[in-house]
């Protein structure tokens, strides 16, 4: 004859704690097996014997018994449960700080918040769970951190602080240099060979801005203005976005505007004066150090106090 209990039952009946009771199953002090409805089944004479154990009387109750047939039955129809899947440990190099990925709470609040989430399946909840499981390889073969605009909205208002530019920039430069995408490649190359992200030659930039000058004088009657050239003691060293000058040179003219306006001191070095670092977008750490380096030198030539970035 079988004995049907639930374990919150035994456990108000004995006094203990229900994982105690939990515990005498799993250690097999207590012999019993899962029965129907979350319940489970031991022999009468068992329940008996603890009971004697505690001094107890045995509980006597209409469902406390089970037709041994049925448990039969339901041994021969049981289905029996796969082994539980044993999880190893990732070896991942993308990331030693877990605030880059293995704090992520799954929220989803870096989704809502990115602008182009869902384009091609973007998802920066998607890239930091990839690279907390170790998909490392899956990640840098992918077009999405590419697509990534690097507006570190996700990372403003995540809760939990990760940090999803610094994983993103990363992942950027795990990519072989020749395999980044061609105009950001061809930027960064170009901007080492030759100065600027466009390879404007030195002589051409410095006519247009000598040009540009003569117009505000002509056009808008600044008499005197010139746009100061490699001026040693300057301020202010203004770079310079090198789409500017070879597709929209007249946007140049707003800031001079202002500097004129507001009697600034400021210079345009005439080396190096790009202030766009694609070595920072493509995940070149060294790209973006020589172009740093070269804006780090010119400040210190020209003896200038602040530093003015188009970005």
């Amino acid at each position: 004859m079988m004995y049907e209990f639930r374990v919150s039952e035994m456990a108000e009946e004995f006094g203990v704690h229900r994982n105690t009771i939990r515990n005498w199953i799993n250690a097999g002090t207590l012999q019993a097996k899962e029965g129907p409805g979350r319940k489970y089944l031991m022999k009468f004479e068992d329940y008996q014997t603890l009971c004697e154990k505690f001094g107890r009387q045995p509980q006597i109750k209409p469902t406390s018994y089970v037709d041994p047939d049925k448990i039969r039955k339901l041994e021969e129809n049981r289905v029996e449960r796969p082994e539980p899947l044993k999880l190893g440990t990732v070896n991942k190099t993308i990331y030693t700080e877990a605030s880059w990925a293995d704090t992520c709470l799954t929220c989803g609040t870096c989704a809502s918040a990115c602008p182009i989430a869902g384009v091609d399946g973007l998802d920066p909840r998607k890239i930091v769970r990839m690279a907390a499981l170790g998909l490392e390889d899956e990640l840098k073969d992918s077009n999405w951190p590419w697509k990534c605009t690097m507006c570190a909205k996700c990372e403003n208002a995540c809760p939990a602080g990760v940090q999803i530019m610094a994983l993103m920039r990363r992942l950027r430069g795990l990519r072989e240099r020749d395999l980044v995408p061609g105009p950001i490649h061809k930027g960064v190359a170009t901007c080492l060979e030759r100065g600027n992200n466009l390879g404007i030659p030195k002589d051409d930039f410095i006519f247009l801005c000598e040009d540009l000058a003569e117009e505000m004088v002509e056009e808008e009657g600044l008499e005197g203005f010139t746009v100061p050239l490699d001026k040693v003691g300057a301020r202010v060293l203004v770079t310079v976005n090198s789409k500017e000058p070879f597709a929209e040179p007249d946007d140049m003219k707003y800031w001079w505007r202002i500097f004129h306006a507001a009697g600034e001191s400021w210079t345009i070095s005439t080396e190096y004066w790009e202030g766009v670092n694609w070595g920072l977008f493509s995940g070149d750490d060294e790209a973006m150090k020589t172009v740093v380096g070269r804006i780090v030198d010119n400040m210190r030539r020209l003896k200038c106090e602040a530093l003015l970035l188009p970005e």
